[in-house]
């Protein structure tokens, strides 16, 4: 059984805990976190969600979980990072971009610069079926398609506004 923590609205831990999978209690938030990885070619990595997976499946996202309980954004987008690519991601490059708050949770928005041959990741095969590298047309495009997950969208506009800042 895994244990997550709860959050107040101001994103501070109450000390409270529930089981992975029951539902939030009202006025508390749990934490996860998206991954937003960019090679220098400036293509966006992005996997699809397994067939198998309750939600979404078979629908394209980027890497992101949730954080087990005694884990920080920082450790989380760690294990999340490895546990999916089956990779470990450039630190020095790794950057905390901003924090969404939604209805259930806080997503932490994490950014790194990071090179990689797709074909030497070790992907989770329960979470996800294939990965690529896109430009940013071919991510509009299959935007238009609706080949993406819901969440997938949440973090996208606020991804590229720091982009544009960066420039």
């Amino acid at each position: 059984m895994e244990y997550i923590d709860l959050y107040d609205e101001n994103k501070m831990l109450t000390g409270e805990k529930i089981v992975r999978g029951d539902p939030i209690p009202p006025g508390k938030y749990k934490l996860s976190i998206h991954i937003w990885i960019m090679n220098d070619k400036g293509e966006i990595y992005i996997q699809k969600r397994a067939s198998s997976r309750k939600l979404f499946p078979d629908k394209w996202e980027n890497p992101g979980g949730g954080a087990v309980s005694g884990q920080d954004s920082k450790q989380t987008y760690v294990r999340e990072f490895e546990e999916e690519l089956g990779i470990t991601p450039n630190m020095g490059h790794s950057k905390l971009i901003l924090t969404i708050k939604r209805e259930k949770d806080f997503v932490d928005m994490w950014f790194v610069k990071q090179n990689f041959d797709i074909s030497s990741l070790n992907l989770q095969k329960e979470e996800v079926s294939s990965a690529k590298w896109v430009t940013f047309e071919e991510l509009n495009d299959m935007l238009k398609n609706n080949e993406f997950c819901p969440t997938f969208n949440q973090s996208l506009d606020p991804f590229l506004d720091y982009l544009q800042k960066q420039k």
